[in-house]
């Protein structure tokens, strides 16, 4: 047996898989990746197989193990991240897929949502909730009682498959099938079909499962007449997850961590206290806030998320999202016309000291948390004649600064949590101007990381953690970070100001 100086991570995204190899001081060394296209076979639909996956990770592993030389036997432990909600169906015993992935981006579900939201047995749980939660004061009431389901829950998109497909819920009912998230595909493969497993964070994503008593919810299932039978059981996130089938690398390898691609970013910024932020900054925007070992619900509709349970510890997170970011970037610069590129806004929003009264509200598919009017329109307003190109691109990304401070004084508001410092990755993290006007606005230390993508660092952290590899969340922390910072230089009076004037101008398009 060589000695165990490397972890391996896998990061499974909408769109590719990524295999690296991390040492013990916290370097990536190696990494491989293989695209995994989504289909789309009608409208809203957005699927992958699940066999395509399994093959590209198959090849992902194949590479890393023969271009970096390195002997598995070196490696201690394996981690899983993965996009979380996206689920399939098969075999217990066989493992054939009975579904494609269903994608958290698919919105078929949505008559599924409507009748679940407008049912008479879920109003009255909702209110008979809410009353409990007002006398006990406990949060899983609360939240139940907030709780508006989208397409974006997984069990919205459970039961439209199962309502779709009666002959996958009668091999639900008859215990032939059963339930995984993406995790839970590649585990089950992974130990040649001995494990059906997730881990919190993945289950506390689906609204199937109850995040403060930790199990399947029962009363949500039989409510929406989905069988318990079908779901893996749930380990911690940096746990004992199988050993690969020796075929996958000449020897056993220990599975050790799995974990939601988001609270897994967390985890890689080494976001282990309280009011500590990460902000993903891609074609949309996920806000994660670390909100401690209690779980925090607030009170106008973000549902409490386990982020990481390891050695004992729980943490929980709150998760809001700003829906259209690159995306609305994109938009400016092509079908607008108004930037030659990504790179031009960044350039003229930095050659003004503000928008000249312009106003850019960058809600071109509604606007969610603290508002939540999902049929509001983006808006540009102010123009007069001093307004330029620079003073419009200013507006832009004011406009996205002011948004993500919206969610994180939404939660400060909501629960009492302290912002204290926010971290940041993804492509769009890369605009120096908008990271100091998120500063400004805020009144927080904004912190970029030199990887655009954590979530890989997270999984390999936490698989490291389950052997022993790293001690504990002190040692990570003291591993080799290269954070560029951005303080904030807005002075206290002017940024109340302009928050306050931000929140008229929403108040007045409600």
């Amino acid at each position: 047996m060589g000695e165990k100086r490397f972890v391996l991570s896998i990061d499974a995204g909408s769109t590719g898989l990524r295999a690296a190899i991390m040492n013990r001081q916290g370097e990536f060394l190696f990494s491989e990746y293989e695209p995994t296209p989504a289909s789309h076979p009608e409208e809203g639909a957005t699927e992958h197989d699940p066999l395509m996956l399994w093959e590209a990770l198959r090849k992902v592993l194949k590479r890393i193990i023969k271009n970096s030389c390195i002997d598995p036997s070196e490696i201690a432990s394996l981690g899983i991240t993965n996009q979380r909600s996206s689920f399939c169906f098969w075999d217990r015993e066989t493992g054939e897929p009975y579904s494609p992935f269903i994608n958290w981006q698919d919105v078929r579900a949505a008559d599924s949502v409507d009748a679940m939201n407008r049912s008479a047995s879920w109003k009255f749980l909702k209110v008979a909730a809410g009353i409990a939660g007002r006398i006990t004061g406990a949060t899983m009431m609360v939240a139940t009682s907030l709780l508006e389901f989208n397409t974006d829950h997984t069990i919205t998109k459970v039961r439209w498959l199962l309502d779709k497909d009666k002959n996958l819920e009668e091999l639900c009912l008859s215990g032939k099938a059963v339930f995984g998230t993406m995790d839970s595909w590649f585990i089950y493969k992974l130990t040649g079909g001995k494990e059906h497993l997730t881990d919190l964070t993945n289950a506390s994503s689906t609204a199937m499962f109850n995040p403060f008593d930790l199990v399947w919810n029962p009363i949500f299932c039989k409510l929406f007449k989905i069988p318990m039978g079908i779901f893996p059981e749930v380990k911690d996130t940096s746990d004992n997850f199988g050993l690969t089938d020796p075929e996958i690398f000449g020897t056993p390898v220990f599975i050790g961590s799995s974990v939601g691609d988001q609270q897994s970013s967390l985890f890689g910024h080494t976001c282990f206290d309280p009011g500590e932020v990460k902000i993903s900054l891609g074609s949309g925007a996920f806000v994660n806030i670390n909100v401690g070992e209690k779980g925090k619900v607030s009170r106008r509709g973000l549902f409490p998320l386990i982020g990481w349970k390891y050695s004992g510890e729980i943490r929980y997170m709150l998760e809001g999202q700003l829906a259209t970011l690159g995306t609305m970037i994109d938009w400016a610069c092509g079908k607008m016309g108004w930037f030659k590129d990504p790179e031009e806004l960044n350039a003229l929003a930095s050659s003004c000291e503000d928008s000249g009264g312009i106003r850019v509200i960058p809600t071109l598919s509604g606007i969610r948390f603290p508002y939540f009017q999902p049929r509001m329109k983006g808006l540009v307003t102010g123009l007069n004649p001093g307004s330029g190109r620079a003073e419009l691109a200013r507006a832009v990304i004011e406009g996205f600064a002011h948004r993500l401070a919206d969610i994180l004084e939404g939660v400060e508001e909501d629960t009492g949590v302290k912002i204290r410092n926010i971290k940041v990755d993804g492509g769009v993290s890369r605009s120096d101007i908008l990271l100091q006007t998120l500063a400004d606005l805020t009144g927080c230390r904004v912190e970029r990381a030199a990887e655009h993508e954590m979530t890989a660092r997270g999984a390999a952290y936490l698989a490291g953690l389950s052997t022993g590899f790293w001690r504990d969340g002190n040692e990570l922390r003291s591993l080799k970070n290269d954070y560029i910072l951005f303080e904030p230089i807005e002075s206290r009076q002017n940024r109340g100001k302009k928050r306050l004037n931000w929140k008229k101008t929403i108040k007045n398009l409600l």
